[in-house]
């Protein structure tokens, strides 16, 4: 199955405007960055775990033990794309070819999969959620050193949070997504260049209203 993310002219937008090679300071550049798929080999897979709660009465898309796979090959033009793959308890839901010279294409799903999510829990308008979710990105967010842990080895890496909807004229009707924190995590390091996607509510007894993260798993030979 073949499915097409809305969610690409908006990243491809910013790629545009803020054309980047490798990793540069901003909170955009970070996340924007190109070149990130290169120490992809073809013959591997990079997999990370997906994890999508929500309010069940509100006819969400629930995924709790969901995963995702990126691997990058020579597309039928000869040049290199990159195909993404996320299923759903082992059920493929779908399979996309992105550009592989345009940034990870996982930043571009996952914001699109994550303002899904926040349409359907809210009852908001997509197109509005969209453009201050844009605008967000646009302006840049907070950049803090961070570091994470694979096979028990620690690794240097960056974190990046943008509050989308923080200062919104609407925030006082949007509950608990005022609040909302996008967390993209990125190093050298991994792979593919993200450790982790994270899309949430604030916590509040111990329970978030939403919560979608994808992490990194591991590079493993294709099948």
């Amino acid at each position: 199955m073949i499915v097409r993310y809305p969610f690409l002219a908006l990243v491809f937008s910013l790629v545009f405007v803020l054309p980047i090679q490798g990793r540069a300071d901003s909170a955009t550049d970070l996340v924007f960055s190109t070149g990130v798929l290169d120490n992809i080999p073809q013959q591997k897979t990079v997999t990370y775990d997906h994890i999508r709660l929500g309010p069940e009465d509100s006819g969400l898309n629930l995924i709790e033990n969901g995963a995702v796979s990126l691997s990058v090959a020579e597309g039928e033009n000869g040049g290199n794309e990159a195909i993404l793959e996320m299923r759903d308890n082992g059920t493929l839901r779908n399979r996309t070819p992105f550009p592989a010279d345009a940034g990870n294409p996982l930043v571009m799903a996952f914001l699109e999969s994550s303002l899904r999510s926040m349409a359907q829990i809210t009852g908001g308008s997509p197109f509005y959620l969209r453009n201050r979710i844009k605008e967000s990105l646009r302006s840049g967010g907070q950049v803090t050193p961070t570091s994470f842990t694979i096979d028990d080895k620690s690794m240097p890496a960056t974190s990046i949070t943008f509050q989308p909807f923080q200062h919104d004229k609407n925030a006082a009707r949007m509950g608990d997504f005022a609040n909302l924190t996008l967390t993209f995590v990125v190093s050298d390091d991994v792979p593919g260049g993200f450790v982790l996607f994270s899309a949430a509510t604030p916590m509040v007894d111990g329970n978030s209203l939403y919560r979608e993260t994808i992490r990194y798993s591991s590079l493993a030979d294709r099948e």
